[in-house]
């Protein structure tokens, strides 16, 4: 895989969590580099994963969210009952469709799975897979809601693109 490959994913991935993460247009999303696929402090106890695959790699997305208050009030709405899991399955849906969406303009056939979780644990084995491609984002909205987004990316063949000017 090359470098430019894994500048324009994460770019890329990075423009899909600026459009979908945040609820209201004057949100605040700010996204740094985080040390490992392990949101500091407060992580949940499960992982949010979304795939997206072709015929030449495999991209997990993690999603991890702090489950505090904070962050439960930013994503659930008072009107529904739904846990903050199934809350937040909808805005990583979102988010990895629009990722998948740019990355079709560069490899046909692309799938995408539902969301589906596993335990926290599990990221302890990612290395397993012997990714060609490993990124964490702490991404922090409104100084008070914290997730972390893990990318892991296993190639089959050559992965290198380049990546259409963002609009």
């Amino acid at each position: 895989m090359s470098e430019q490959a894994k500048q324009n994913i994460e770019q890329a991935f990075h423009r899909a969590l600026r459009a979908s993460v945040i609820r209201a247009p004057e949100d605040v999303c700010a996204i740094a580099p985080a040390t490992g696929p392990e949101l500091g402090g407060q992580p949940g106890e499960t992982l949010l994963v979304i795939t997206i695959s072709t015929f030449v790699f495999r991209l997990l997305t993690l999603f991890q969210l702090a489950a505090n208050p904070a962050t439960r009030a930013y994503y659930v709405s008072e009107a529904t009952r739904q846990s903050l899991d199934e809350a937040f399955r909808e805005v990583a849906n979102l988010c990895c469709g629009a990722l998948n969406r740019e990355l079709s303009q560069h490899f046909p056939h692309l799938a995408m799975s539902i969301p589906y979780s596993l335990s926290r644990q599990c990221v302890a084995f990612l290395g397993e897979l012997q990714p060609h491609y490993l990124s964490s984002s702490a991404i922090t909205i409104n100084d008070t809601v914290q997730l972390q987004a893990t990318l892991c990316m296993c190639c089959s063949a050559p992965v290198d693109f380049v990546a259409s000017a963002p609009d």
